[in-house]
């Protein structure tokens, strides 16, 4: 199915070498750029609430990794930092339903509602091996790493944040346990981290490594986990920093490193975000009706705690503020581009105008 993974990223040890150097920097300058054109057409995905995950779950893989090689054939001569990683799409719904929940799919996303309508109730949730989407995601994982072996193609999984779990058990009461009850929701946030690191572990065990780290697109550290900050952004940076960083902070501890995912609507919150200790990055992905990232960044890079910030923009964008910003900080651009050949031009631009190269 997939070609030796140098077939797609000729570049790939210049590319690991960049980040590493990344992390590891003193000063400014150090630039990655990802260029980021649609996906060809594929094969027809089937929707996934039509399809039994107990009876096509590899039939549903193999079309997804299919359309990915296409995706990536078609870029391969870019040449850019983003390092193939395939990750599967079952939705959010077993992100949390790995604990509790029924899983609720439409044509190609899928929720999990709320279970806990008293705050007191988590402490009758438990861990449990045996839980349908443990099984189903070791089962999805598995596979996944026995199709993609002789290509060295990374596979990924991202996870909830305890916060990011804590709202997809408890819903929108969450909101009003900040104030009403803040020593069992302390609690909760502590279970949640917990049953991150517990369900991590088996997944990530299953991953394992990929030259020297973990791949999530970019190279990251060996021990680096993966987590989202979604509802980060619908609350204060006062509350985050009192109930939820602590616990993000544990899982983190747990694996070595971090990567966190969150978005435009909660600017304000990203500076609490960069307070966490080991984080390798923070990607922002922008929102409607809000200011994107790329245009809040005079005021995130100076709040950023020196944490290289992935913020999306198109060609021009980066090319106006490309030497002012990395005269003073790291960066990752996620540039849209139209086409594969916009592409490898921009690229091919941040890489002559670079001091790092």
């Amino acid at each position: 199915m997939f070609k030796p993974i140098h077939y797609y990223k000729p570049n790939l040890e210049a590319v690991i070498k960049r980040f590493q150097n990344m992390y590891e920097a003193k000063g400014p300058g150090h630039v990655a750029v990802y260029a980021l054109p649609s996906a060809p057409p594929g094969e027809p995905v089937p929707p996934l609430n039509q399809i039994s995950l107990d009876d096509e779950l590899e039939t549903y893989l193999d079309i997804c990794l299919r359309n990915y090689e296409l995706f990536i054939d078609y870029t391969r001569t870019t040449l850019d930092d983003l390092i193939p990683t395939f990750g599967p799409n079952f939705g959010i719904g077993e992100y949390s339903a790995f604990i509790a929940g029924d899983v609720v799919f439409t044509e190609d996303t899928s929720w999990a509602a709320p279970v806990l309508e008293d705050l007191e109730d988590y402490k009758n949730l438990s861990l449990d091996e045996n839980n349908y989407w443990v099984r189903m995601m070791e089962r999805t994982f598995h596979y996944l790493i026995k199709q993609t072996a002789s290509s060295q193609i990374p596979i990924n999984r991202g996870y909830y944040s305890p916060l990011d779990l804590a709202y997809a058990l408890r819903g929108e009461k969450l909101f009003t346990d900040f104030i009403d009850a803040p020593e069992l929701l302390h609690a909760f946030m502590n279970f949640c981290a917990e049953a991150t690191i517990w369900f991590a572990k088996r997944i990530q065990s299953i991953i394992g490594f990929y030259f020297g780290g973990n791949i999530a697109g970019a190279w990251l550290k060996p021990g680096t986990i993966c987590m989202s900050e979604d509802t980060a952004c619908l609350i204060s940076p006062r509350l985050y920093a009192e109930f939820a960083r602590p616990y993000t902070q544990k899982v983190i501890d747990a694996f070595g490193y971090g990567q966190i995912h969150t978005h435009s609507l909660g600017i304000r919150t990203i500076p609490e975000i960069a307070k966490l200790r080991n984080l390798l990055g923070i990607q922002i992905s922008d929102d409607p009706n809000v200011p994107r990232g790329f245009e809040k960044l005079d005021f995130l890079l100076p709040r950023s705690n020196n944490v290289p910030l992935t913020i999306g923009c198109t060609p021009n964008e980066l090319v106006d503020c490309f030497t002012e910003i990395t005269s003073q900080y790291n960066i990752v651009f996620a540039v849209n581009v139209n086409n594969a050949e916009e592409g490898k031009e921009i690229v091919e631009w941040v890489r002559r105008h670079s001091i790092h190269g």
